[in-house]
């Protein structure tokens, strides 16, 4: 990783150190004198950790303006080391300007842009980089570079959907949780002390349950504890490989969320085939990096069973017939248009693209209802379980 290490004094005679990823020597001085207002005295190169390169990520929205600015460049006529050379120079300290660095000293010595793209498998995916090869070797790289653009476009869409299907369970299910905690630690007890201390030696079945539940966590604290960890450990076990398949499948049998799986799955892999089949890459090639983007193994298997059936010299429609997951109006448009699968590809992706926001929309309504409900029962037997002991007691008192 072309890191550096610089001192260098300032014009007022004091001192400093900075660590900056520079292409070179010469834009790292020029850069300090411009900035700094000093003068090196010594730069050194820091060695990078091995694989750092592949833990490089950047924000979707960043790389969208690095893109658009290198298909300016190269339609402008701009080699394309020069061209990410200032690209390194303009993006801001971090990540991103680390990227373009790297890319630039990676293409400079294996002169390929899509095998240095290929070292860092956060930011460019395999569809990405086969993008880039396929139209670097036709000698269109502008093209490449806008189809990638199109493509990270369309995905980051995608995946604002499936955030934004998840974002309010998670966050209706995390308060909730915590506000539990919360009554059971500190608000039930300090009641039902108040409640001993007026001499309220018995409860209705409401409020003795809600503070027998507060005293159990009271008692037992690792029991708030691990109640706390149960949503993130959740939710590294739905992104474990282990644990994929079953959790995917349990999602296509829910009734609520399996029609915006299955909408937002179609979307990935026809934006993807779309993309591919577009730059000229080979049916099985395209189908291979669609089940690896699919984002859901019942349909990542699906597309494997597909790939299959072309490799027995079977038809891409027959291949989705075959495989049963997917939905007859798929099959059929895959049928009928065999001999102009890209078109077909592309209206598919344009339809499931629309679709998903639809189908996530309907399910957040679907589903919204349902959990208001939970919070308003618990919210009202938490209610009964303080109001009825002081009806009673003032009763009592009458």
């Amino acid at each position: 990783m072309p890191r550096f290490h610089a001192r260098y004094i300032a014009r007022n005679g004091r001192r400093g150190t900075v660590r900056l990823d520079a292409i070179d020597l010469a834009s790292l001085s020029e850069h300090i004198e411009s900035s700094r207002k000093g003068y090196i005295v010594e730069i050194r190169r820091v060695t990078g950790r091995s694989g750092a390169s592949a833990r490089v990520r950047i924000a979707s929205s960043m790389l969208l303006a690095a893109l658009d600015s290198l298909e300016l460049m190269l339609v402008s006529g701009v080699r394309i080391n020069t061209a990410l050379r200032t690209l390194a120079e303009c993006a801001p300290p971090g990540n991103a300007r680390r990227l373009w660095t790297e890319a630039v000293r990676l293409i400079e010595e294996s002169g390929s842009f899509g095998e240095s793209l290929r070292q860092f498998p956060k930011v460019f995916n395999e569809p990405m980089v086969g993008v880039i090869t396929a139209h670097e070797t036709a000698g269109r790289l502008a093209d490449g570079v806008r189809h990638v653009r199109d493509y990270v476009a369309q995905m980051q869409e995608i995946r604002r959907e499936s955030v934004r299907g998840l974002a309010y369970p998670a966050l209706v299910s995390v308060a909730g949780l915590a506000s539990s905690l919360v009554l059971c630690v500190f608000t039930l007890p300090r009641f039902s002390r108040m409640l001993r201390d007026i001499g309220v030696t018995k409860t209705n079945r409401i409020t003795g349950f809600f503070f027998g539940l507060s005293d159990f966590v009271v008692r037992h604290p690792g029991c708030a504890a691990l109640a706390l960890c149960l949503p993130p450990a959740a939710a590294w076990v739905a992104l474990r490989p282990r644990f994929r398949p079953a959790i995917d499948s349990l999602m296509l049998r829910l009734p609520i969320a399996r029609r915006a799986v299955e909408a937002l799955s179609m979307a990935r892999i026809c934006v993807t085939y779309q993309a591919l089949s577009e730059s000229g890459i080979r049916v099985v090639e395209a189908l291979e990096f669609c089940a690896a983007v699919a984002g859901n193994a019942v349909y990542s298997r699906g597309i494997s069973r597909v790939i299959g059936a072309v490799r027995e010299n079977a038809t891409v429609g027959a291949g989705f017939d075959r495989a049963g997951v997917f939905s007859p109006e798929v099959v059929l448009a895959v049928k009928s248009g065999e001999g102009a699968l890209p078109q077909v590809f592309a209206r598919l992706a344009d339809y499931y693209t629309s679709e998903s926001k639809h189908r996530v929309a309907l399910a957040l309504r679907m589903i919204e209802p349902v959990m208001l409900v939970l919070v308003l029962a618990w919210v009202f037997g938490v209610a009964l379980a303080v109001v009825l002991p002081v009806v009673e007691v003032v009763n009592e008192i009458h």
